[in-house]
């Protein structure tokens, strides 16, 4: 009798388990649709729906440009500055409106991406420093010989 009530203990939990993880799920997908309703989204809550659409949408990027690439990519090339952030998520908002992928790598359009901001930036009177890399004025950073 004991092995019959473990199993429809394991059943039962099991069923709870699913029916727990179902009602989370709906419940947190509701909390975000509100959310982007009432104009409070998050990066990561919009993320979040972006992800969940790909497949019913039918979308299946190879890749994908993301401000947090970038922005490690511009910290491997300029000084920390309070404002970088910003104008590297304006030169990744140009960049995926504009970009054109003809077989063209993602490190170009991270490329792309910084150089916005550097002018952005410079439009704004604000000069990144960028750090060294062997050459005194970053033109080995820059591709230029």
């Amino acid at each position: 009798m004991s092995r019959e009530f473990s199993t429809v203990r394991f059943d039962f939990q099991r069923r709870a388990y699913f029916w727990k993880y179902r009602v989370e799920t709906r419940f947190k997908r509701f909390c975000r649709a509100w959310c982007y309703a009432t104009g409070t989204l998050s990066a990561g809550e919009a993320q979040t729906i972006i992800v969940e659409c790909l497949d019913p949408a039918g979308w299946y990027p190879l890749m994908i440009l993301t401000v947090e690439d970038a922005l490690a990519r511009a910290r491997e090339i300029f000084a920390d500055h309070p404002e970088l952030p910003s104008f590297i998520a304006e030169g990744c908002e140009k960049v995926g409106r504009k970009w054109e992928n003809f077989g063209d790598e993602l490190q170009e359009a991270i490329n792309w991406a910084i150089e916005n901001a550097e002018e952005y930036a410079a439009k704004e009177g604000i000069i990144f420093v960028r750090i060294a890399d062997g050459d005194a004025d970053g033109a080995e950073s820059r591709g230029e010989e």
